[in-house]
């Protein structure tokens, strides 16, 4: 078995990569497999060997506020009066239900998620915005940023030590604007109502800012997750478009993140070629999970060639892999990857998602220690 890294080393390691684009380290993280980031992880005992091991060898972002951008689940769009909301939860069958009511001036909205049992991801059933006059209801609606909880902050700061970063994580305005409809519904009023959408993405980008500073002012960071902006890259939307509702509502986050000394991490799922010098004129500091065809459009070769030292990459091993191949196959992943960018661009070896299945099976626990092991070598 590898040796472990000192403890020290790992925090240092990883922002001397992000303060100065270094190209002759390559750490390994794991999407959040520890004991930091995800509360039921850590509860959970079939992923106590795992997370011992991602304790002792992978270099931690520890994901903080981690939640899905829906309204009932995110402190970003809260109300100062919770009367405004009435919440029931029920079982049936193998999940359970949570429906919402929010009462705004308009009129009341409704939502519906499931979780199941086993499975920890929330699916949304039935969204606030169903219809037009739903739009004009959730922009009157008295949305306000919750505060910074400090002290959860600090204590799981506190208790990563010198084991990696702290990460926070936010969705950007245009995930909380898709994620409160459906993607076919929103879709087609990019088109038939897009002075609404435009509304609606300023109204989350006011708060978002709100929300986005009251943290940096209260010490959060270094590293800050910005997710979303692949609802709307092409081609399922217009590079235009893209830079409308993603590069002019993203790029004020960014800079105040900057503003702060912090680093963004940029979440985007799938095809990204054309849209990589948005990436850049942004100013985002890392980009994941670089996804090669089919699951994206660009080779992580193609990255490094195009980014060299302006971007750090982030990826690209896919977690069906970790989930499903021979153990063999995960060394090949990992030297593939490695060679593929070939010390042209900064390189962090991670996989493209999480497990978020429990009981954790025993296949995906062993190719999690064997990614980091192979990291190491």
């Amino acid at each position: 078995m590898a040796m472990s890294q000192p403890q020290q080393s790992r925090r240092s390691t990883l922002l001397s990569l992000l303060s100065e684009r270094r190209q002759d380290i390559i750490p390994a993280t794991t999407y959040g497999v520890d004991r930091y980031s995800h509360p039921w992880m850590a509860a959970d005992p079939s992923f106590a060997r795992l997370l011992d091991y991602t304790d002792a060898h992978e270099h931690i972002f520890a994901l903080h506020l981690s939640y899905y951008a829906s309204f009932g689940a995110t402190d970003v769009l809260s109300v100062s009066d919770p009367t405004l909301v009435q919440q029931r939860s029920y079982r049936r069958e193998d999940a359970t239900h949570t429906e919402y009511v929010l009462h705004t001036p308009a009129g009341d909205l409704t939502a519906h998620y499931t979780e199941t049992d086993g499975v920890h991801t929330v699916w949304r059933h039935d969204m606030l915005i169903k219809s037009d006059d739903d739009m004009d209801r959730f922009l009157v609606t008295p949305w306000v940023s919750a505060p910074p909880d400090v002290v959860a902050f600090e204590r799981t700061r506190q208790a990563l030590g010198e084991r990696g970063l702290m990460e926070i994580e936010m969705p950007d305005p245009l995930c909380l604007v898709v994620e409160n409809m459906s993607y076919e519904d929103f879709m087609v009023r990019t088109v038939h109502a897009p002075e609404k959408i435009y509304a609606l993405l300023d109204r989350m980008a006011e708060l978002l800012y709100a929300w986005l500073e009251a943290r940096l002012r209260a010490g959060f960071g270094p590293v800050f997750r910005i997710f979303g902006p692949e609802y709307a890259a092409p081609p399922v939307n217009s590079p235009a478009f893209f830079r409308k509702a993603v590069v002019a509502y993203d790029k004020p986050l960014v800079d105040l993140i900057h503003r702060y000394g912090g680093y963004v991490r940029y979440h985007c799922h799938g095809p990204i070629r054309r849209v990589l010098d948005e990436f850049l004129e942004l100013g985002v500091d890392m980009i994941d999970p670089c996804e090669a065809p089919p699951s994206g459009d660009i080779t992580l070769r193609e990255l490094a060639d195009r980014v060299g030292r302006d971007l750090i990459l982030m990826g690209n091993i896919q977690l069906d892999d970790i989930e499903r191949a021979e153990p063999e196959k995960i060394d090949a992943l990992v030297a593939e990857a490695v060679d593929a960018v070939g010390g042209r661009a900064p390189f962090i070896l991670c996989p493209t998602a999480f497990p978020f299945s429990s009981p954790l099976p025993p296949v995906t626990e062993g190719n999690l220690m064997r990614f980091l092991d192979a990291a190491e070598r």
